[in-house]
């Protein structure tokens, strides 16, 4: 192993300003993430409208995702980072006044906007700083980053809100705002490595169309939309389909820690293994994990409730590290951007449309219905990865891509 692979990514320039507005960020969508629903609950809104509030969140999200691009170009990214952080938390001072279904939607969509900005450039920002031949360890340490508020603040959530006046727990929301001391370096990081990226000799080459990177890396992104629509389902309902808020609390403790260990190991993982085999048996991890859910709720089986959680957890923080690291490599070093872009949306429109389908399914059927018709989807998407190949990686090392020379990850012919 080369020398600068042994030092830690922690240090690269950069990192720890994208760690630390990260964690301020992801802190204030985290502690919401099932907190708006339960509070438009508490304002009459069925299980319809509380899912339809993940719903809103997500789609604000993936719109502004689309345009964050011409923000970039127009404000440059400081601006645009701080803008995001604004959007994403100073709306959660507005929503704690009113818990009626309306303007909960409506704030919650204007941190959605924040939050599709943050996520772009977080996700572009975490390949770009990377060391060469890192990638996969920035993107692991990323992922724990944006883990970590999961773990400490979504499972305590239910106690909060069961504990202290709901307003006073959504108000915590603003916490984005924390993180605007660490975005101007982390901009000027960012900058300075985008202006001088190309290395001395090395061809230049043109960003591919859309369409041309979302054939790249249908695959992973299949992958992460089934993945992320399981997980965003038992964020989002957790409080409703357990029994006990401490239940609810427990087992969401059990998703999100396992989650952020599976993302941070995964990534890691992922500049010396083979990624196609381990994604697969991921996506089957997921839904024994899903299909256990299944069979628990609505009993009094909370040790089958727990290990499905824990399977599931596994699944949906390891996928997403290797899942981002593969649509980097099959896309190629030029279509950062693109990739995150499009990564991006899958994870928050999964997310949306796993909160939504679940609470369709406990409307017209129940919440096992809806965790059996995800097991069954993440089934086939296991088979799909082991069964069949995948293109090679657009770029390959040596071709200016951010493997260091002599650290090839393992071939996988079809990969």
């Amino acid at each position: 192993m080369s020398e600068p692979a042994k030092e830690s990514v922690v240090r690269a320039p950069g990192i720890p300003h994208l760690l630390v507005t990260v964690l301020f960020c992801f802190s204030g969508f985290a502690l919401l993430l099932p907190a708006s629903p339960a509070w438009a609950v508490e304002g009459g809104a069925d299980a319809f409208g509380a899912g339809l509030v993940t719903a809103v969140l997500m789609a604000a999200t993936v719109l502004t995702q689309l345009f964050v691009r011409t923000a970039l170009r127009g404000l440059g990214w400081t601006r645009t980072l701080a803008l995001g952080a604004l959007l994403l938390g100073l709306p959660s001072l507005l929503q704690a006044l009113s818990d009626g279904l309306p303007p909960v939607l409506l704030t919650t969509a204007l941190r959605g906007a924040g939050f599709g900005i943050v996520t772009v450039c977080g996700a572009t920002a975490a390949a770009v700083l990377a060391p060469r031949g890192r990638q996969g360890a920035v993107i692991g340490l990323y992922g724990l980053a944006v883990a970590l508020p999961q773990v400490v603040l979504t499972p305590a959530a239910p106690w909060l809100t069961d504990t202290f006046a709901l307003p006073a727990v959504i108000a915590c929301g603003v916490l984005p705002v924390l993180a605007l001391p660490w975005v101007r370096s982390l901009g000027h990081a960012v900058e300075a490595r985008t202006d001088g990226a190309a290395s001395p000799g090395a061809p230049a080459r043109s960003p591919a169309s859309a369409g041309t990177v979302l054939r790249r890396i249908r695959r992973p992104l299949g992958v992460l939309l089934l993945v992320t629509a399981a997980g965003g389902a038992v964020l989002t309902f957790a409080p409703q389909f357990t029994a006990t808020p401490a239940l609810a609390a427990t087992g969401l403790l059990a998703l999100t820690a396992t989650a952020a260990l599976a993302r941070w190991g995964c990534g890691e993982l992922a500049d010396r293994i083979a990624l196609r085999p381990i994604t697969g048996i991921l996506a089957l991890s997921a839904c024994s994990g899903l299909a256990l859910i299944a069979s628990a709720v609505g009993s009094d089986r909370a040790p089958v409730l727990l290990a499905g959680l824990l399977l599931l957890g596994a699944a949906y923080g390891g996928l997403q590290s290797l899942t981002l690291v593969q649509a980097f490599d099959h896309a190629g070093a030029e279509n950062r951007h693109a990739t995150s872009v499009a990564w991006n949306i899958g994870y928050d429109a999964g997310t949306g449309l796993g909160s939504l389908m679940l609470g369709v399914a406990a409307q017209v059927a129940t919440f096992s219905a809806g965790f059996t018709v995800l097991a069954a989807l993440l089934a086939l998407a296991g088979l799909a990865v082991l069964l069949t190949g995948h293109p090679r990686p657009a770029d390959p090392p040596g071709s200016g891509g951010t493997r260091t020379p002599g650290t090839k990850r393992p071939s996988l012919g079809k990969r």
